[in-house]
C-alpha cells in the first residue's frame, strides 16, 4: 500500500500548493487553529507549511508527517491527519477537522485508514494518541478505533484558561487485527 490512502469516503494524501486557500479557510476557526499551532494562518504561513511537509520523506522518523483529508465525493479538504514514526516501531497519530466536517465520522474513518496503513505497510508495533479531557470527540475516536486508555496526566494541558487532564490512548499491532470501524 502506498500514498494516497483511500478509504470508503476519503483520500489521505500529501498536501498540494492549491490546498492553500482551503487550509486557510479551515484555520479561520479558532478550534482548528488551536489544534494545528505549527501552521501560521496566513497565505505565506500556509505556503511555508505545505512546502515543509512536501520536503519530508513519507513517514520519515521523528517528523510530524501530515496528510490532507479530502472527501472523495467533491475533493473538498476537510482536515488533516498526522503520523509521527518513532524508534522501536512506535507511532503517534493526531487529527484535526474543520468545524463544518465534525460529527460525520470523518476523523474515525481517516484514523482507521492511517492506523491500518501504519501497521500493515510501515510495520509499526504500537500507536498512541492523546487528547485533553475537554475534547471527548477526540478520545471517542480513539475508543472507536479499539485504542485503550493507558494513562492520564493530571492537569498537563492548559486550554481556554483552565488546566485539563491529558488522556493517553494506545493500541498494539496484534490488537488491531480484525478491528473494524
Amino acid at each position: 500500500m502506498s500514498l494516497p490512502i483511500i478509504t470508503s469516503r476519503l483520500v489521505l494524501r500529501r498536501f498540494a500548493e492549491d490546498d492553500n486557500s482551503a487550509l486557510r479557510d479551515l484555520l479561520a476557526h479558532w478550534s482548528f487553529a488551536e489544534a494545528t499551532p505549527e501552521i501560521e494562518p496566513t497565505e505565506k504561513g500556509v505556503t511555508a507549511y505545505i512546502e515543509m511537509q512536501n520536503a519530508f520523506q513519507a513517514f520519515e522518523q521523528n517528523k510530524c508527517f501530515d496528510l490532507a483529508i479530502e472527501r472523495q465525493v467533491d475533493r473538498k479538504l476537510v482536515g488533516l491527519i498526522t503520523l509521527v514514526c518513532r524508534a522501536h516501531k512506535q507511532g503517534q497519530i493526531g487529527y484535526a477537522l474543520g468545524i463544518g466536517y465534525r460529527g460525520q465520522g470523518y476523523a474515525t474513518e481517516a484514523a482507521h485508514g492511517l492506523v491500518s496503513y501504519a501497521f500493515a505497510s510501515l510495520n509499526l508495533h504500537r500507536i498512541h494518541a492523546d487528547a485533553d479531557s475537554g475534547n471527548p470527540a477526540s478520545w471517542n475516536v480513539m475508543e472507536r478505533l479499539g485504542m485503550k486508555r493507558e494513562g492520564q496526566l493530571r492537569e498537563a494541558s492548559f486550554r481556554n484558561g483552565q488546566w485539563l487532564d491529558l488522556l493517553i490512548y494506545g493500541i498494539l499491532s496484534k490488537e488491531w487485527q480484525g478491528t473494524k470501524v
